[in-house]
């Protein structure tokens, strides 16, 4: 006998037939509906997860730089520790070391031409350029190894542009910094961190954002022997 009902004949139980509704398909319908929607919010809450890991190694320094490089997580050098070695080159294509500022105060600051605090920062140090220089302090600005990966102007654009004629000044100088400087200051890839450096070749005071910040540093300066 067929499994099918005969045209126009009672559907079996549990079947929908071709004239009804089985009174059992409702239900059935909800319960299918119910662990497609728990499946639904699962995939949902492993996805969101994967997104909130991805911010946070994005937020905690593993930021890929250009060039194959990427600068690591580890621990910015500490105030009253000895200045890490390293170089950097100036617009003028000169090498210079960590180990020639050495006998000055001197600032080295790292930035991101491309960042909006680092432009607001070079137009304060231009302003404040006078009372480091009558502190003593010697100026470095660095871009970053490969500008942290993003595009932004040549260091040296960016720096007659937001410097003004303070570029010109002897007592600060642009340059760009090498890839294991970069890591050595930077390793979390900040947008913009300095250090002020004693004649002693230690780190005296860090901190960020010269525009809001400069009247700590020139204090500190100030207090620097």
């Amino acid at each position: 006998m067929s499994r099918h009902p005969r045209r126009g004949g009672r559907p079996q139980a549990g079947r929908p037939g071709r004239s009804g509704r089985s009174p059992h398909a409702q239900p059935l319908r909800r319960r299918r509906a119910r662990r497609l929607w728990w499946a639904g919010a699962g995939a949902a809450v492993v996805a969101m997860a994967a997104v909130v890991v991805v911010i946070a190694v994005t937020a905690g320094g593993r930021n890929p730089t250009a060039g194959g490089t990427s600068t690591v997580g580890g621990a910015v050098p500490a105030a009253g520790s000895a200045a890490p070695g390293g170089s950097f080159t100036t617009v003028s294509g000169r090498t210079e070391t960590i180990a020639s500022l050495r006998g000055h105060k001197s600032l080295l600051w790292f930035v991101a031409t491309w960042c909006p605090s680092c432009q607001a920062g070079t137009h304060a140090m231009a302003a404040g350029l006078a009372r480091l220089r009558a502190a003593g302090v010697q100026v470095a600005e660095v871009e970053d190894y490969a500008d942290l990966g993003q595009p932004g102007p040549a260091i040296a654009a960016f720096g007659r542009q937001l410097a003004g004629a303070a570029y010109h000044d002897p007592g600060w100088t642009f340059g760009t910094a090498s890839q294991a400087l970069t890591r050595a200051y930077n390793p979390l890839g900040y947008l913009d961190i300095y250090y002020l450096l004693g004649p002693s070749g230690r780190v005296a005071y860090l901190n960020s954002g010269p525009a809001s910040t400069m009247s700590q540093l020139l204090a500190h300066a100030g207090k620097l022997t």
